[in-house]
């Protein structure tokens, strides 16, 4: 009876047990809803005492607002479920895919028998570095190591099952120079690849417009192919840019592409364009795509937006893509991006274009070194470093330096400056 004397007097006073058969049982009673009464009764208990304690702690869970299958003394991996469910309508699909994916593959097998309350730094240090011999690279490690640590605050707050995030001061080991040096750096691609790109992706080619309107207002690839007539004024010449491609890989299913928000409300943006370049390209595409809708006849595309939902059951807009023939079954996507047939082009064939462009001799190329090439080139010409963050889309200036190469060019106009302050001087 040592057990239950320690427990609160108060809990004792509300906490009634009594035995069925060779069973015990506990009751208690609730607040009242509608003014009628809430008991909470379990049975099943082999002793009085067991009975009595597991009825103290029932109550006091009540009392402090621990809901029933929250305990402290859950399994990590039943707990890592209760996160991912409640923190869905927080991340974006691909964020959610990658952690359903390190949740089931790396998380719950090596750490989901683990009490949530045992948990200790030496553990999950631990498992890091074994993640790390295994031979996973580093960032890929940090990645499973974030979502312990997300989880973990998780369980901190609003949760209360936690004081502490044993996860907090973890690292990664292995980020050195020499693994660094081995990763594909983004890069400006100099003028004399642009035009070997270029010769290989010639007008009419279903991929010149895009890697053409990613050089020129530096998009990202979901961005650029995302991007619609409706979105394009041609006699302001402004390109507005406010949706994405993105692609949603249903487990079970095939995977489908839909039309979602930016990523930031930042990256939505208005970006002027000249009349020299861009203004004739464009009139010269649209003229094109009417050519190949006639050429094509009745075996011509028209894209559409349907709604779907996602694995989470969100709403989303997905893109279809249907013989002109067929009667329309939703609003219809006139796209500037797309194939000589009218279908859209989705970015993993992009992508893979991305490595042809590699074995033709540029090395390191992938979509993204465009905006990279983009945002330096602006550099080269001196544009403030606001005009840049403008085009990008950014919000703080670190991530616009990230993209900006630091070229011979840009320190013409410092020199210029250094020397007419000091002519008189040296």
């Amino acid at each position: 009876m040592s057990k239950i004397i320690l427990s609160s007097r108060n809990a004792l006073e509300h906490v009634h047990v009594r035995q069925r058969g060779s069973k015990w049982s506990y009751r208690f009673e609730k607040a009242k809803v509608d003014g009628k009464r809430q008991t909470v009764e379990r049975s099943g208990f082999a002793t009085r005492e067991d009975a009595q304690l597991a009825g103290i702690k029932a109550y006091e869970d009540y009392q402090h607002g621990i809901r029933q299958g929250n305990s402290p003394d859950m399994s990590f991996a039943d707990f890592l479920d209760i996160w991912f469910e409640r923190t869905k309508l927080d991340a974006r699909n691909n964020t959610l895919e990658l952690r359903e994916k390190n949740i089931r593959l790396h998380l719950k097998p090596a750490l989901g028998s683990y009490r949530l309350t045992s948990l200790s730094p030496q553990i999950i240090d631990g498992f890091v570095r074994q993640k790390r011999q295994d031979g996973y690279s580093y960032e890929t490690v940090d990645r499973m190591l974030s979502n312990i640590k997300v989880a973990l605050d998780y369980a901190i707050w609003p949760m209360e099952l936690l004081k502490a995030n044993p996860a907090q001061l973890i690292k990664v080991p292995g980020k050195n120079f020499a693994e660094l040096s081995r990763r594909r750096p983004r890069r400006r691609i100099e003028n004399d690849e642009l035009v070997q790109l270029f010769d290989h992706f010639p007008f009419g080619n279903t991929y010149h417009m895009p890697l053409a309107l990613g050089l020129y207002f530096g998009t990202r690839i979901g961005e650029t192919l995302g991007l619609s007539w409706a979105d394009c004024d041609l006699d302001a010449r402004e390109l507005h840019i406010r949706l994405q491609i993105q692609r949603l890989s249903m487990r079970g299913h095939h995977s489908l592409h839909y039309l979602c928000d930016l990523k930031t409300e930042s990256s939505h943006r208005t970006l002027a364009f000249d009349s020299e370049i861009v203004l004739p390209l464009l009139r010269r595409w649209r003229q094109q795509q009417r050519a190949n809708e006639l050429a094509y006849g009745e075996d011509y595309f028209y894209n559409y937006i349907l709604p779907a939902k996602d694995y989470q059951g969100r709403p989303i807009q997905k893109i279809v893509s249907l013989e002109k023939c067929y009667p329309a079954p939703g609003p219809r996507l006139d796209l500037i991006c797309t194939q000589p047939s009218g279908k859209y082009i989705k970015p993993c064939s992009l992508s893979y274009q991305c490595k042809r462009i590699r074995e033709m001799g540029i090395r390191d190329f992938d979509f993204h070194c465009l905006r990279h090439t983009n945002l330096t080139m602006l550099g080269e010409s001196h544009a403030s470093l606001t005009e840049i963050m403008t085009r990008a889309g950014h919000s703080d200036a670190k991530s616009t330096m990230t993209y900006v190469d630091s070229r011979l060019e840009m320190q013409e106009r410092p020199v210029q400056m250094i020397t007419k302050k000091l002519k008189h001087i040296l």
